[in-house]
């Protein structure tokens, strides 16, 4: 096994059993120890690559994000609401875990990975219209994030009434306004 399936895997074992330890008790009270006997991997491990659960939580959704959006399709550059589907369709399928982690306060770390994945998308020029200037403004990236995280904490709230696609059409068409008026 190559380097880098085990570090996957490690990650996402490590992840596992956090969420189920989660579910039953605050993570407050989840002990290293604890989770490493559970996730059956050495203390050395989480040591070396972490310094607190949250750094697990994040390289995780970071991870599980990118992985979902290598199934975009494979033009160079995407429309932002085909993307918004992507994403809202997978916090989607990940609702159970979304709930766990909403209440235990880690919503932070939602926008962080999402704030990671966007920058990078940007960066990369692989979003429709991410040259424009607006896009590139300082902390649009953080006012984004928020924004789009803020909306997917609602829509989980609130029983996922409506469709990824109906959210991702709200968020372009938000964004596409907001930048309208900054020009």
């Amino acid at each position: 096994m190559n380097p880098q399936t085990r570090k996957r895997q490690n990650l996402a074992a490590v992840y596992e059993a956090l969420l189920q330890l989660m579910s039953q008790k605050p993570l407050s009270r989840i002990s290293i120890t604890e989770l490493c006997q559970h996730a059956q991997v050495s203390r050395t491990y989480f040591y070396r690559n972490f310094t607190s659960f949250d750094q697990i939580i994040l390289a995780y959704q970071k991870q599980a994000i990118l992985q979902y959006l290598r199934q975009l399709p494979r033009q160079s550059k995407v429309k932002l609401q085909v993307l918004m589907t992507q994403y809202f369709t997978l916090m989607q399928q990940l609702a159970a875990t979304n709930q766990l982690l909403i209440k235990n306060g880690k919503i932070q770390i939602f926008i962080q990975s999402f704030e990671a994945v966007f920058a990078l998308l940007i960066k990369q020029e692989r979003i429709i219209g991410s040259s424009n200037a607006a896009l590139r403004q300082p902390y649009y990236t953080a006012y984004f994030s928020d924004a789009v995280v803020n909306i997917l904490v609602h829509w989980q709230q609130n029983s996922m009434v409506e469709t990824p696609a109906h959210l991702a059409q709200q968020v372009t068409k938000f964004t596409l306004r907001h930048n309208e008026s900054t020009t």
